[in-house]
This record gives C-alpha cells, sequence and structure tokens, in this order.
C-alpha cells in the first residue's frame, strides 16, 4: 500500500478541519448566548420577585397601621368621610346665605329710611316690571312680543340728588351714537304766563301744551285757560309744538268727542309734533267717573280717540305713567301709536318702546315762573 498523501488531499484535509473549526466557534457563541441570554432573564425574574416583595411589604405594612387604626378607633369609612364633606358645604352654604341676607336686610332698611320702596322693589325684582298703586305694587313680566325700547338707559346723564334737600336738581342729557335726544317741556295754565323768547333761549326744542280736559266729575270738556296764549307765544318763538287732552271718556263715543273738541280748537295753530291722550288715574279717585272703567274699556276709549286723530290728518300720542300703561291699558293693543312715558325715578327702568320720556315734574325753565316738566324726545 502506498502510504503517500498528494497534495490534493492535503488541501481537502485543510478544508475540513477549516470547517470543523467554523462549526466549534459557532455552537461556542450559541452557548455562549445562550447562557447571557438565561442568565439576564434569570436576574430580571430575580428583581421583579424583589420588587413584588417589597410593594408585598409596603402593602402588609399599610394593612397593619389600618388595622391598628381600626382598633384603635382612629379610622372614618367612606359613608363618613361623605358626610363630612357635605356637612363642610352646608356650612359653607349657610354661612353665604346668611351674609347675603344681611346685606340684603341692610339694603332694604336703607332704602326703606330713606322712603325709596320702589327703588328697592325694582333691585330686588330686576327681571319684572314694578308698579306703584294705591296701598299695593304690581309686578309685570316683560313681555318681549311689543315693541323694546332702543334707548341704552346706561348713557343717560340723570339729574343729581341734592343730598340736604333730598330732591334731585339739573337735567337729564342723552347722546348715543344713532340715537339722541331733544329738550323739551310740557305746559298748562299752572305755569301762568311764560316768557316763550325766555324759554327758547334756555335751550328748549319743542313743547306740548294742554289744549284742555275732561271733568272727572261732571264730565265736560273745558278748554285750558292758558291754551291760546301758550300756543300764540310758542308759534311765534318758533318752538316746534304738540297739544295734550286730559280724558276722562267712559265710551269710545266720548273719545271720538274728546278727539273733536281738540281738532276744533287748532284753528290755524302750527303743529308740528303729536295730538296727546293723556291717560293717568284722576287725583280724586273716589268721585272719578272712570274709576269703574275696565282694561279693555279704557283701551277702546284710547283707540277711538286716536283713530279720530289720525283720520284728520295728524299723529296721534298716548300718554301716561307706569300704572296707566300696565294697569289701566292693554298695551298689546296700542302698539300703532307713539308713547309719551312719565316716570321720575332713576334708573329708568321700562323695557317698552317710547318716543319721549318726562323726567320730572320739578325742572327750572328761564321765563317760567315756579316748577316745570321736563321731557327728552328720542330721535
Amino acid at each position: 500500500m502506498n502510504n503517500t498523501i498528494t497534495d490534493e488531499q492535503k488541501v481537502v484535509r485543510k478544508r475540513r478541519a477549516k470547517k470543523a473549526r467554523i462549526r466549534r466557534a459557532i455552537i461556542t457563541t450559541f452557548l455562549v448566548i445562550s447562557l447571557m441570554c438565561a442568565i439576564g432573564i434569570a436576574a430580571y425574574m430575580y428583581n421583579m420577585y424583589r420588587q413584588a416583595e417589597a410593594e408585598a411589604d409596603a402593602t402588609m405594612a399599610e394593612l397593619n397601621t389600618l388595622k391598628s387604626d381600626m382598633e384603635a378607633g382612629s379610622y372614618i369609612t367612606t359613608a363618613e368621610a361623605r358626610n363630612l364633606v357635605n356637612a363642610a358645604v352646608d356650612e359653607a352654604v349657610d354661612e353665604a346665605i346668611k351674609d347675603t341676607k344681611q346685606d340684603y336686610l341692610s339694603r332694604i332698611r336703607s332704602y326703606m329710611e330713606e322712603g325709596e320702596t320702589l327703588t328697592m322693589l325694582e333691585n330686588i325684582y330686576p327681571d319684572n316690571i314694578v308698579v306703584p298703586d294705591t296701598g299695593r305694587y304690581w309686578f309685570f313680566d316683560v313681555d318681549s312680543s311689543l315693541k323694546l325700547s332702543e334707548v341704552d338707559y346706561s348713557k343717560i346723564e340723570y339729574p343729581v340728588l341734592n343730598e340736604e334737600s333730598g330732591e334731585y336738581e339739573g337735567e337729564a342729557y342723552y347722546n348715543n351714537g344713532d340715537i339722541k335726544a331733544k329738550k323739551g317741556i310740557d305746559v298748562s295754565k299752572f305755569q301762568g304766563d311764560i316768557d316763550w323768547n325766555s324759554v327758547k333761549n334756555d335751550g328748549v326744542e319743542f313743547v306740548f301744551i294742554r289744549l284742555g280736559f275732561r271733568g272727572y266729575e261732571s264730565g265736560k270738556i273745558v278748554i285750558d285757560d292758558n291754551y291760546e296764549d301758550n300756543i300764540t307765544g310758542c308759534n311765534d318763538a318758533g318752538i316746534d309744538c304738540g297739544v295734550y287732552f286730559f280724558t276722562e271718556a267712559k265710551t269710545e263715543a266720548e273719545g271720538r268727542e274728546e278727539a273733536d273738541f281738540v281738532l276744533e280748537n287748532l284753528a290755524d295753530h302750527h303743529i308740528e309734533l303729536p295730538i296727546v291722550i293723556d291717560v293717568e288715574q284722576s287725583a280724586n279717585v273716589a268721585k272719578s267717573r272712570t274709576k269703574g272703567l275696565t282694561k279693555e274699556d279704557r283701551t277702546k276709549v284710547v283707540i277711538a280717540f286716536c283713530e279720530r286723530i289720525r283720520q284728520a290728518g295728524y299723529e296721534p300720542m298716548i300718554y301716561g305713567n307706569l300704572k296707566s300703561q300696565m294697569v289701566m291699558l292693554d298695551n298689546t293693543q296700542l302698539e300703532d301709536y307713539e308713547k309719551w312715558f312719565a316716570y321720575y325715578h332713576y334708573p329708568l327702568r321700562y323695557p317698552y318702546k317710547h318716543r319721549i320720556w318726562q323726567y320730572t315734574a320739578k325742572g327750572k325753565v328761564a321765563g317760567i315762573k315756579g316748577d316745570a316738566d321736563l321731557n327728552l324726545m328720542f330721535y
């Protein structure tokens, strides 16, 4: 046998030996990686165990503390905790109510001492229209179906209260963007003889003159004693003028009769402003011929007057105060007519549309002796 190894065989053996070394290296590397993974997993599991053990110990400590508290009687249940919270809330609410009550009582006392009952009620019930009446007060919700005022009452500059006399002094002013106001007065025989040029020079831009009235007891229609002098003087001074009539009509026929009386006495006088029906309660309610008139019947009288005036080509207007507008008349039937509203409390709180606001009966105007009614006409 020939034992000589050829070069080719040597190459083959070397290749086999190399492959064997590679296989051993791969197996060794795999074993090392597997061992390292096993060690890592074991370490992670050990850490998780220790963490769980620590959490368990902490929980046991809390349980032991709770057990001790329970045995000592120093713990509270969830229901008891809820009761404590509710009691604290109730106490806080009671204190707030007490403080609010004391504040209200203090304000009420102040209003009562100053004789400002209406102002007090208006502040307590800001969402209502409060109407003073003989021996009582009326409360009305605002009817959003009626035309509402476009005047921003917060922009009105009101007369100033004189603390010594208790009277409001000065004039009201309003000028707010698109809506402005003119200064005006209304007069009757009670203002006596008037210097109309002085009135105009005092800034008066319009005047309403009482033409006449119906007697509250007799029912007789009477012309105002100073009507002719007043309207002539007003026209000559070049001041815009309107007239008003104090009604005591009981029927629609009497309402038309009053309108006809007004129209007959206009003659050739200049009337730039509306003809007004004055709807107020008589000064002597007990003897007033209209004391038993219902709201519906009085509203019909006013409509009859206004329509007669309108048919004659003049603009009708309704004058009244809170009681007139809210208690004596049905405003839902009077939306077609302009309103002249008398209200002597500040700030002005009347939501419905009105063209003129009579804000005082104690104004001072040059050319007039004594007091005069002052008005703002919004335009």
